[in-house]
């Protein structure tokens, strides 16, 4: 179908850990309203399954519910292929979404059981081995441009004097929230957040 594209799942790279979670998701696309089940979802977005085809770069309103609580994101749709006759495979990145949303849906999807592996996100951070020294240039140009996207849509007046800067560092991020008055607990996770945490 015209404006649905096939996904190119093994040259994708993720920054997210994908959760197989079934929440309760509403969208609006347009005067399209719908509501349905999530078939995974990260910290940067989620996968639906839907009879609707959506074309990539289509915006969504989004409401997400788990736990008695409810994020509201807005997302824009990055992979849309045909899963079967009537149905389709919709990826969607959180385009905007509040600080706020992130640090509730971060906790809940660290509080999830049995996922060792996010579980001991901390103890395997703090590992000294080849390679986490490997991983650290991919890590800092990852904060650079993570911090570079939010700047542009919280702060776009300070946008451009960090943009032509090819390094930007842990320490110079902090230093410019603290500056803008975002108390520690939300520069913590919005730290983590930039970093792909």
């Amino acid at each position: 179908m015209e404006g649905i594209k096939k996904p190119l799942f093994p040259k994708e790279r993720r920054r997210h850990k994908r959760f197989e979670l079934s929440l309760a998701l509403a969208y609006q696309w347009g005067m399209l309203k719908d509501t349905l089940r999530t078939v995974d979802v990260s910290l940067g977005g989620v996968r639906i399954q839907t009879e609707t085809p959506i074309p990539i770069d289509e915006r969504l309103d989004l409401i997400i519910l788990f736990e008695n609580q409810a994020i509201k994101p807005l997302g824009k749709v990055v992979r849309s292929s045909q899963w079967s006759n009537q149905r389709y495979d919709i990826g969607i990145c959180f385009e905007t979404i509040s600080h706020q949303c992130v640090e509730r849906l971060e906790r809940f999807l660290h509080g999830i059981p049995g996922e060792g592996e996010t579980a001991n996100w901390g103890k395997a951070r703090g590992k000294s081995n080849l390679q986490g020294l490997e991983s650290k240039p991919l890590e800092s140009d990852r904060l650079r441009g993570n911090f570079l996207r939010w700047l542009h849509q919280s702060y776009p007046g300070d946008y451009q004097r960090y943009a032509h800067r090819p390094v930007i560092g842990e320490n110079e991020v902090g230093d410019f929230l603290k500056r803008k008055g975002i108390d520690k607990v939300n520069i913590y996770y919005l730290m983590k957040s930039l970093k792909g945490g």
